[in-house]
């Protein structure tokens, strides 16, 4: 059986681009301090995908796999990209050697690959908003490869809430110690909800919840346990509870059939 593809990374990318791979590149990082965002994100793509048809799925921004191989079956093909090469090492030893011709794995920066026009009938992209260039053109390109009717599911942190402000304010206490390698993009819901309108894409349905903004609090408290107080106090995507505390967010989106 085939190998699952893998396309060495241009050259083209950007100083920022250049910077965000080497933050991802430390995959036990990432993973273990992120163990709410993900699980969170599993469950809502899961249930998400399985309410609309699709065969061909773009995951951008990837990271381990962790949201978008749970989709893989036999009658789909999934196409991630991710600028780490060590988080498509880690998709590509996740992928079942009986379903490896059914996933291409793709070293990139998605604003500078290649892809066919409307060539994905969903495509996922969760966490990525905060540290690409410019989200205007970002999703701009985004919506080129979706087909029209296709599906998009966007996650990003509204930085402007006030649990957003808290966390910023978390954050720069911290880069006083380790500071960081760049700065992250400062979106709002509303400043997404312009771009998406401007590119005909319809929102369907928005999930929102927060995270606990306490530093350190996930090497005291077991994830499990952080997962059920957030499930508790939020719920799941389709009964969604004190949405207004919640300053992240997935959204379901569809690119207007019309739209050229």
């Amino acid at each position: 059986m085939d190998a699952p593809q893998s396309v060495i990374a241009p050259s083209q990318t950007s100083g920022r681009s250049e910077k965000v791979r080497d933050v991802f590149e430390n995959v036990p990082s990432y993973v273990n301090g992120r163990q709410l965002d993900i699980r969170m994100r599993v469950a809502t793509v899961t249930e998400w995908a399985a309410s609309v048809e699709w065969q061909r799925l773009l995951d951008i921004g990837c990271g381990s796999g962790a949201i978008s191989l749970p989709l893989l079956s036999p009658a789909s093909h999934l196409t991630l990209l991710d600028l780490s090469a060590s988080m498509l090492a880690t998709v590509r030893a996740s992928v079942p050697q009986s379903m490896a011709a059914n996933v291409e794995t793709r070293n990139e920066d998605f604003m500078a690959a290649t892809f066919d026009a409307q060539s994905f009938d969903l495509i996922v992209c969760v966490g990525v908003l905060a540290h690409v260039d410019s989200p205007a053109e970002f999703i701009s390109k985004i919506v080129k490869v979706l087909r029209p009717g296709g599906t998009l599911i966007l996650a990003f942190t509204d930085s402007k809430h006030f649990v957003g402000r808290l966390a910023r304010l978390t954050g720069w206490l911290k880069e006083l110690i380790a500071p960081a390698r760049y700065p992250t993009n400062v979106i709002s819901f509303s400043d997404v909800a312009h771009i998406l309108r401007r590119n005909h894409l319809n929102l369907v349905s928005k999930f929102r919840y927060a995270e606990m903004v306490v530093p350190g609090i996930e090497k005291i408290v077991p994830a499990g346990a952080i997962l059920k107080l957030s499930r508790l106090v939020f719920g799941r995507c389709t009964q969604n509870r004190n949405a207004w505390l919640g300053n992240e967010y997935i959204c379901l989106l569809t690119r207007d059939r019309t739209a050229s």
